[in-house]
């Protein structure tokens, strides 16, 4: 009898191929396509949210950045939603109420509470929030429950025998 083969994954991303980066799965006809799990950032543009960005694509995600807009609404793009509440105290009021419907997981990081995560709690897709001293063990441990979140959300939804029906999870 003969092993099974093992495979590695690579991930493409807009920096080229990082090895064991983090992935999502899409069916195409019946095949299993690998992509590269997409974070939106949502925060001040400054140093705090370009180094945030450039931790997540080392990590090897795929990620977006954009200023939170005040009308509510955050863009469409990306599997996970990260809002960095980190420095100067902005607006969030809106963003708020747009997120609580939104189907995505959110991952909040701020180095102290803030009214907006007790707003954000019981979001059916669920709310991630890391405080403190940030490591790179620390946001790989936060996505990947997002990630199993997100996963588990599109599976649902998949299987959901109504068309166009949203599945809901639990929100850790």
């Amino acid at each position: 009898m003969h092993p099974a083969p093992v495979w590695a994954v690579r991930v493409l991303h807009r920096r080229g191929v990082v090895p064991g980066g983090v992935c999502s799965s899409a069916f195409v006809k019946g095949l299993e396509v690998i992509q590269p799990m997409q974070i939106l950032v949502l925060g001040p543009e400054g140093s705090g949210r370009s180094a945030l960005e450039e931790t997540l694509t080392r990590l090897g995600y795929v990620v977006m950045a954009a200023e939170a807009r005040p009308d509510g609404r955050a863009p469409a793009s990306g599997d996970i939603v990260m809002l960095d509440l980190r420095g100067e105290d902005a607006d969030w009021a809106g963003l708020a109420e747009g997120l609580r419907s939104d189907e995505r997981p959110v991952m909040i990081v701020s180095e102290r509470p803030r009214r907006l995560m007790g707003v954000l709690s019981g979001r059916a897709a669920g709310t991630m929030v890391m405080t403190g001293s940030e490591s790179d063990a620390g946001y790989r441990v936060a996505l990947s429950v997002c990630q199993a979140l997100r996963s588990n959300a599109l599976a649902r939804a998949a299987a959901s025998p109504r068309n166009g029906a949203a599945a809901r999870v639990a929100a850790l």
